[in-house]
């Protein structure tokens, strides 16, 4: 096999130099974009099979030592093949996942996604899970559904005393719904708005666990509302709700806007329509608070799982053989 790289100021004059070269059988191996001299110039590697005729009459025209040389060339170039032929692989896979929805940064950092989701849920820490919880999530995240979910699982599951109050009052349905779901799950509820704080306080103290539901985030409901709400309630924590099948993008706009709110944990809902797990890899990085609960449907609350590592790697693993070829 002969390989040899061609310059030229465009890919048809490029390609036509390898033909007239090399022939018509000529294999590219790569392409790029080179700067010469302050030039840029269009640059493909190509290779051709030599005929075996040509191979034996130079094969008896060498000696021994020729013939070791020969073959070193050989295993040097099959090396070389093999290097292109990995990071054709690399590029491949890092395309897919910027197409599955991750940052750039964060692709480029996953040369095996297996190992790479493994190795990041064994370093997150088990979420805490304070006793005031503030529930925050962009409109359809399913955040007062999870709120139900975590308050029947901390009642039932771990005999806690649980209280709820909703500050969505405003928004039509949403006293009736915080209400019956509340009479259904034997759990107290209090709707209220964000001005009546004495009485939020009042409330807070008789039970184990406080988890508040507040109005869509958006243009009703800002860091500033939440600001007022942690003067009241200070020791309290967030839980920033995220619906999974959402755009990355919007996901990280939204979580880069609470990043001066203590923000205790993460909880991921729609669990059940996502099919790319590793699009969210990226909330396994440092710097996202971790995750603490995952929505797996809309039962409350059998709909509903702790994240341990064996939850998220199944849910970061799933749909990875897609992307990544994996057998």
């Amino acid at each position: 096999m002969r390989i040899k790289k061609f310059r030229g100021k465009n890919a048809l004059e490029v390609l036509n130099e390898v033909k007239k070269e090399l022939g018509e059988e000529a294999l590219i191996l790569s392409s790029r974009r080179v700067e010469v001299n302050g030039e840029l110039l269009y640059e493909l590697t190509a290779a051709v099979d030599k005929k075996p005729d040509d191979f034996n009459r130079r094969a008896q025209d060498y000696g021994n030592s020729d013939l070791a040389t020969l073959k070193e060339e050989i295993s040097g170039i099959k090396r070389m093949l093999e290097d292109l032929l990995s990071e054709k692989l690399k590029r491949s896979r890092y395309i897919r996942l910027l197409e599955a929805g991750l940052p750039p940064e964060v692709a480029r950092e996953i040369e095996d996604p297996l190992s790479w989701i493994r190795a990041k849920v064994a370093q997150r820490k088990e979420s805490p899970f304070s006793r005031i919880q503030i529930f925050i999530g962009p409109p359809g995240s399913g955040k007062t559904t999870s709120l139900f979910k975590i308050a029947s699982w901390l009642k039932y599951r771990r005999k806690a005393m649980v209280g709820m109050i909703s500050l969505d009052g405003k928004r039509i349905g949403a006293k009736a719904q915080a209400l019956r779901l509340g009479e259904l799950l034997e759990i107290p509820v209090m709707v209220t708005t964000l001005e009546d704080s004495e009485e939020i306080k009042s409330f807070s103290s008789y039970f184990e666990y406080l988890l508040l539901d507040t109005p869509s985030w958006g243009r009703s409901f800002r860091r500033e509302d939440i600001k007022i709400l942690l003067e009241a309630l200070p020791y309290a924590r967030i839980q920033a709700v995220i619906k999974s099948v959402e755009n990355p993008r919007e996901i990280l706009r939204f979580l880069e806007e609470l990043k001066i709110l203590p923000v205790e944990g993460l909880v991921l809902t729609h669990l059940d329509r996502l099919t790319l797990g590793i699009a969210l890899g990226f909330l396994l990085n440092n710097g996202f608070p971790p995750i603490s609960f995952v929505s797996l449907g809309d039962k409350v609350p059998e709909d509903l799982a702790r994240a341990t590592p064996d939850i998220l790697e199944r849910i970061f693993m799933r749909g990875l053989e897609a992307i990544c070829d994996l057998k």
